[in-house]
């Protein structure tokens, strides 16, 4: 069973990579590999989704990620190859890899995270620190021959950014906010970049008086993910004591990769809210439209 759905998965992204997405070139002398040898295949990050660049050189793709992780399986979903980049990497943006005749599936992760992401053959990606930043993904199928290839990728961005925006007075003396909801956060498909869990999870963030909106990422099951999302705030004192001020929660708040969903409305009453949705057009350039919930 899984090696035909692996064979039916290469066949249709053989034949999509073919009519869209990777470009053929001639090798360059230049190109290395992380170990210092000239490989037969490699791969070059020139585009992030939605971003105002083409990223053609080094500068332009530290724009968008810090890290770079490239994973090459086999058709029984083993992989057989990787490289992780940081940001100061001569070579950031470009992997090269020595392979054998046969076909493939490349994973490319980009992201900003203190760490790379795990692995788990080439169905799961998993992404951990406490807060998820913008992610980017791509997953293109190959073939190597007899002849050295060059493919140029673009990435996908794959998260959602969830922006709450308070029209009441907040607590005077609050300094953190937690968000919990049921889905999931930094693991996802590696063959569709779509999340992969449907788990509790919760994002802490540390806030001052100052703070006129509170957000953050994370990564939609599907193009029409509702989340079910509760916000409570809280006074940390110096010594660790811990104070419970408000708790809100807010139903079926819509979220989409590549968009941002912005909930406005008044966060610190204690009341429930069902959302009210309407699209409008977004103000931030690198993102798709943006996703208005009021309540």
């Amino acid at each position: 069973m899984r090696n035909r759905f692996l064979y039916n998965v290469f066949a249709l992204m053989l034949l999509t990579a073919v009519v869209s997405s990777c470009e053929k070139m001639t090798l360059s002398e230049s190109a290395k590999s992380e170990n210092g040898e000239t490989g037969n295949v490699v791969f070059r990050v020139t585009q992030f989704e939605q971003t105002p660049f083409d990223a053609n050189t080094r500068a332009d793709v530290a724009n968008a990620c810090s890290r770079l992780c490239f994973h090459i399986y086999g058709e029984d979903g083993i992989r057989v190859s990787y490289v992780n980049q940081k940001l100061e990497d001569s070579n950031f943006g470009t992997a090269s890899f020595s392979l054998s005749e046969g076909r493939y599936i490349l994973v490319v992760v980009g992201h900003s995270a203190s760490s790379n992401p795990s692995f788990s053959a080439n169905e799961k990606v998993s992404i951990s620190g406490s807060n998820l930043g913008d992610t980017f993904w791509c997953c293109e199928a190959f073939e190597v021959g007899a002849d050295e290839i060059d493919l140029n990728l673009r990435l996908k961005r794959i998260v959602s950014l969830i922006r709450f925006i308070p029209t009441d007075d907040k607590p005077a003396n609050m300094n953190q906010v937690i968000f919990s909801y049921k889905g999931s956060k930094g693991s996802f498909s590696g063959l569709t970049g779509y999340g992969s869990t449907n788990t509790s999870q919760t994002v802490t963030l540390d806030v001052d008086a100052d703070d006129d909106r509170y957000e953050y990422y994370m990564i939609p099951s599907s193009d029409n993910d509702l989340l079910d999302i509760k916000m409570s705030t809280y006074y940390i004192e110096g010594d660790g004591r811990i104070h419970s001020l408000t708790e809100k929660e807010i139903s079926q708040v819509p979220v989409k990769r590549n968009c941002i969903t912005i909930c406005r409305g008044n966060l610190f009453d204690g009341n429930s809210s069902s959302s009210s949705v309407f699209i409008t057009i977004s103000v931030e350039t690198e993102w798709d439209e943006s996703i208005n919930v009021t309540f």
